[in-house]
């Protein structure tokens, strides 16, 4: 299974074929859900795979599935949502399907403990591109210090494209922060910065796999270095 190379092809789509996925399909995206090691040993979430009768939102796209996230407050809790399930969006690529997160997408009938959800299945249109192609800030932009991994970190997909992250490099030490809001009007209406950073650090990750490299990561580490005014930090990848 490669989850590094959609990485550098992958392209969000609104336009669906609505044929449902088989079940065998299915099943084998509940079964890679299952593997997946979360970002902290402690977190748990839920999900569920519905068709167009389960979501509600916003100006969502028409898709034939809809994974919907789910989980109780606890310890870096959109972090580690994003995290999990950036690897399972990765997946769906590889696997030559496309998604589309979406930040208004509801449960029907609601859910309480709703995080953030995305749409899924086979792409009505292009769903790949290349690396050139990605509208994204440079690795001096949301990095300080030189890490080969930093450029799958770039290309992580966030809301509205403003890619809330930051990442201090120390040796082989990398500290991680976000913006806990974008700040004005969009600030009051996007408070998804959290699961975006949890995004960016799948990619490190999954990247750390691609290298041969460790990816611990903490969030007691004493004295990080100051990030750039707004930003807060995550926690450390050792």
């Amino acid at each position: 299974m490669d989850l590094y190379s959609p990485i550098f092809t992958r392209k969000s789509t609104r336009n669906f074929e609505m044929t449902p996925l088989g079940k065998e399909t299915i099943q084998q995206i509940e079964t890679f859900i299952k593997g997946v090691a979360p970002l902290l040993p402690k977190a748990e979430f839920t999900h569920k795979i519905v068709g167009p009768e389960g979501a509600a939102g916003l100006a969502i796209p028409k898709a034939p599935h809809y994974m919907l996230i789910s989980g109780k407050d606890q310890p870096l809790r959109g972090v580690c949502a994003g995290f999990l399930f950036q690897h399972v969006e990765l997946y769906l690529y590889s696997m030559g399907f496309a998604t589309r997160w979406l930040s208004s997408v509801k449960s029907k009938p609601n859910d309480p403990n709703h995080i953030v959800g995305f749409a899924f299945g086979k792409p009505a249109e292009l769903a790949t591109r290349k690396s050139a192609e990605f509208d994204r800030k440079s690795i001096s932009e949301i990095a300080k210090g030189t890490d080969s991994r930093l450029e799958a970190v770039r290309l992580a997909p966030s809301g509205l494209n403003k890619q809330p992250w930051y990442f201090i490099v120390e040796g082989k030490t990398v500290h991680v922060y976000y913006q806990q809001s974008l700040g004005g009007l969009i600030g009051m209406m996007y408070k998804l910065t959290a699961v975006d950073a949890g995004l960016a650090l799948c990619h490190m990750a999954v990247a750390s796999e691609h290298e041969g490299k460790p990816f611990r990561f903490s969030t007691d580490k004493k004295n990080p270095p100051s990030p750039p005014a707004k930003f807060t930090y995550i926690g450390t990848v050792e």
